[in-house]
């Protein structure tokens, strides 16, 4: 039977970096259209850590800045395995709604629109668009657990749990 969530310890950075690398090949392999990753956990969780390690994966070169203060920051992936539709290249959105306080600033942005369309978008602080994203793909929980982080992921489509399901067993169960 398959399971719809997945408890891991992380107990470094570089764990952190592997499940990104792992989840990210997972999707080269599977790939969709759209995917929406949202990654919850207090400042210092790991959020930006596993997004940056995510991109990275998939082909991104240069500096991957947080988007703490634009809101949001833009990325083509040359993946082979990702060019959808015809498409020479897929775009991946690394987005940051933790300055966001009231509803109708996730309305006021526009990034439904993203989110919603195609491409790949990794979302943190997903919880200040009070409830209206979309349903994600992967949710990822982190939290501060002495030095390492502990993580929980779930699966919201089957997309998600295809990615789930993919993912190595060598990775730390917790």
């Amino acid at each position: 039977m398959l399971r719809a969530d997945r408890h891991l310890s992380l107990a470094s950075e570089a764990d952190t970096a592997a499940l990104a690398q792992a989840l990210a090949l997972a999707w080269t392999q599977h790939p969709t259209a759209r995917l929406l990753i949202t990654l919850e956990g207090d400042l210092g969780a790991g959020k930006t850590t596993f997004a940056r390690a995510f991109l990275r994966a998939l082909g991104v070169h240069g500096r991957i800045k947080s988007p703490s203060f634009s809101l949001v920051e833009q990325y083509t992936l040359g993946e082979p395995g990702l060019q959808l539709k015809g498409t020479l290249q897929t775009t991946a959105y690394h987005i940051d709604l933790f300055r966001f306080s009231d509803p109708q600033e996730w309305e006021d942005s526009g990034l439904r629109d993203i989110v919603g369309g195609p491409g790949l978008s990794l979302v943190e602080w997903p919880q200040h668009a009070h409830g209206l994203l979309p349903r994600a793909d992967l949710a990822l929980q982190l939290q501060v657990r002495g030095e390492g982080r502990d993580c929980v992921i779930r699966a919201g489509s089957e997309a998600g749990l295809t990615l789930l399901h993919a993912l190595p067993e060598r990775l730390n169960s917790g």
